[in-house]
């Protein structure tokens, strides 16, 4: 009797109910997919994206749902709400405790000042520091010297001799009861700071990890960095440029392989800004209210110099893109003479027309990146936009001694742009970077003969393309042209 039931009865009712299941679970993870990309798609159509980026991923998420969700949320989002709502919870504590006259100041009609941005700051004391050797003995100097507050943004920390000598001193400092506080990403210092994060909080100053890298772990896209690098010391001066806290950036003594690469040094009324943005980073990686950094927010540092400058902070924790605007009113209204040196080059489109539209009215542009970068698929998508260009009459030069990750951009003689931000579409649309607009001609004048050297060791576009070895084959190029729309 059982055997009969078994046979005729209960298995095929289990073969029934497990094929039913199995169809409802495919069906199901199908229409969910759907679903996921229909919301994504949606979302994709809220945000700024050039018609190439949004098509690239609308076809990927709607015909391939199952591998375009896990991707969009793993590298799509391009804007953050909660970074934006903390953002303006600094600037709204900052309004209610700072004097509006000390804010904004007025500049001459001929500087290129980002109307939005409200700040531009006289006052201030600037000093350039060349290279990798000047850098870690300032930071190094400035660390030791510091009396009440060391706030450290980097992308990248690692553990090499620049990195546990920089991390022993901060430990040191904050056993002597200076606050420090040390933000990190998680993606540049993925399993790289376990220890130094130990030794940090164990002598009583703070860590905090921006963003963590898996998607699980955020409501947030892991594909948001924070790119910046931030060091202030005293809320009074601060180190900002391109350099991550490693050796291949930073160190005591020279080595061949050091990317050519520079920091600046910002002294005075300036430095209020960086420290509004360091701390919208940090209360939101560290989870901590704004108003608890009151006191910090309401200072303004007395005046050190007679420079003008400019912070700007971009990313998806504020409206529109300041930066890209920026350097796309730079290209649009400069003269003379523009110079553009980046490690790498990935522009969007609007960038790119500006670049070939200005060109064609006589301009000067000289662009500068280096023979072979550390990142040989930007290399390999960047010839797509230099084969054009030159065409266009951009003069294009390739640094040869070594890898150039130096960002500046240069106008007339009228205005100079630095900071943590790259020309490609990472950087211009979905870290968060920081940079700096200088106004004053003597900074100008110094950051002029930083890039004049870098150019009088480059070569011509002609000369390096001659070489076929450092040109991609044809199908590669074309093919990594079009994942760029998804970077």
């Amino acid at each position: 009797m059982w055997a009969w039931l078994n046979e005729q009865l209960i298995i095929p009712l289990t073969s029934w109910l497990g094929g039913a299941l199995a169809f409802f679970i495919a069906n199901a993870t199908t229409v969910v997919g759907f679903i996921l990309a229909l919301l994504i798609i949606r979302r994709v159509l809220t945000e700024k994206r050039n018609p190439s980026n949004f098509f690239a991923w609308f076809f990927l998420v709607l015909f391939f749902p199952l591998v375009g969700v896990p991707l969009y949320f793993m590298f799509g989002g391009r804007k953050s709400r909660k970074t934006s709502r903390i953002k303006r919870e600094i600037a709204d504590a900052a309004r209610s405790l700072i004097d509006e006259s000390h804010e904004h100041q007025p500049l001459p009609h001929d500087m290129l000042a980002y109307e939005g941005g409200n700040t531009v700051t006289t006052g201030n004391h600037f000093e350039l520091l060349p290279d990798g050797q000047s850098a870690f003995h300032r930071i190094c100097a400035e660390i030791e010297k510091a009396e009440h507050t060391i706030h450290i943004a980097t992308y990248i920390l690692s553990r090499d001799a620049t990195g546990n000598k920089i991390v022993d001193l901060l430990a040191k400092r904050a056993a002597d009861g200076v606050s420090v506080r040390l933000l990190l990403d998680s993606l540049g210092s993925w399993n790289q700071t376990r220890a130094a994060r130990y030794k940090i909080r164990k002598a009583g100053g703070y860590v905090a990890m921006f963003m963590p890298v898996l998607p699980l772990q955020t409501q947030i896209s892991s594909n948001l960095r924070n790119h910046r690098k931030i060091a202030i010391f005293d809320n009074y001066r601060a180190i900002t440029g391109g350099q991550n806290l490693d050796t291949r950036f930073l160190g005591a003594t020279p080595t061949p392989e050091r990317f050519t690469d520079f920091s600046v040094i910002t002294q005075g009324p300036a430095v209020a800004h960086l420290t509004r943005t360091f701390l919208a980073d940090w209360a939101f990686a560290a989870k901590e209210s704004p108003a608890k950094y009151s006191d910090l927010l309401c200072q303004i540092p007395e005046e050190a110099g007679d420079s003008t400058i400019e912070v700007i902070a971009s990313g998806p924790d504020v409206v529109n893109d300041p930066l890209w605007e920026q350097i796309i009113r730079i290209i649009q209204e400069f003269k003379q003479s523009l110079t553009i040196i980046t490690p790498y080059f990935i522009p969007d489109e609007v960038l790119f027309q500006s670049l070939i539209v200005k060109a064609h009215t006589g301009r000067y542009i000289r662009l500068v990146l280096p023979l072979t970068s550390n990142h040989s698929i930007a290399d390999i998508a960047r010839h797509h936009y230099l084969r054009q260009l030159n065409a266009a009459g951009v003069e294009i030069l390739f640094y040869t001694p070594r890898m150039l990750h130096g960002k500046v951009i240069l106008a007339d003689g009228k205005v100079a742009l630095v900071g943590s931000a790259n020309i490609d579409m990472r950087s211009l649309f979905v870290n968060f970077e920081i940079a700096l607009l200088h106004y004053s001609a003597p900074d100008i004048a110094k950051l002029d003969q930083w890039a004049q050297n870098i150019i009088d060791n480059s070569i011509s576009y002609e000369e390096a393309t001659a070489d076929k070895q450092l040109m991609p084959a044809k199908f590669t190029e074309s093919l990594v042209h079009l994942l760029v729309p998804l970077l």
